[in-house]
């Protein structure tokens, strides 16, 4: 190639696009999608698979499980099946943990929830969870929010964005799981429009 071909190295003349409707204050009866992201690392294996059997969750299939091996016997994160670790990690993951005072006020309903971890190595993954939730009370949503962060009440009257991360902590389903130390990811909450909430 000839470097001094003419446009061969431009840069695009090109803004990047940015939304001019800037934060939305959200409005009853709107669907609103939180979606959370962390970054994960496996510490104890045998305390995710307690922790799913006590949930009724995955039974992890771990290397001497049928050999009469005791729980906790010279276990690491590296003898335990990659997928059934994380896949346990998924199912430990309740996307409403934290959610209580809210749904208690009536702010909003859950439509569905979802999570999911993915394995980078044996031992860290990323975890991921979502909430879309319908908008039912937003003013009880503000107050809450306004409780926890006080001098934040700016920003919370004009996006329901901050609104709802500081009425709710969008780590909490996270905080209650042993066996693991997490990494706080980025947390995006965005309005879902009628016609998207009907066709998912």
């Amino acid at each position: 190639m000839d470097a001094d071909q003419p446009g061969l190295f431009e840069v695009p003349d090109c803004e990047p696009q940015v939304s001019s409707q800037g934060p939305q204050r959200g409005r009853n009866r709107e669907v609103w999608v939180l979606t959370a992201t962390a970054e994960v690392a496996i510490t104890d294996a045998w305390a995710l698979q307690a922790a799913a059997r006590a949930n009724e969750g995955f039974v992890l299939s771990l290397p001497g499980a049928d050999l009469g091996v005791e729980d906790g016997e010279g276990a690491s994160p590296d003898e335990v099946p990659v997928d059934d670790v994380f896949d346990a990690l998924a199912w430990l993951i309740w996307p409403t943990e934290g959610l209580d005072e809210a749904l208690d006020a009536d702010a909003l309903r859950i439509l569905s929830v979802e999570s999911e971890v993915k394995g980078d190595s044996v031992d860290h993954g990323t975890a991921t969870w979502k909430v879309t939730a319908k908008l039912t009370d937003v003013d009880a949503l503000r107050r809450l929010a306004a409780r926890a962060s006080p001098d934040e009440a700016a920003e919370i009257s004009a996006s329901l964005s901050v609104a709802w991360q500081r009425a709710v902590d969008p780590f909490a389903p996270l905080c209650s799981i042993h066996g693991i130390t997490w990494t706080p990811g980025p947390v995006v909450v965005e309005h879902l429009p009628a016609r998207a909430a009907r066709n998912p």
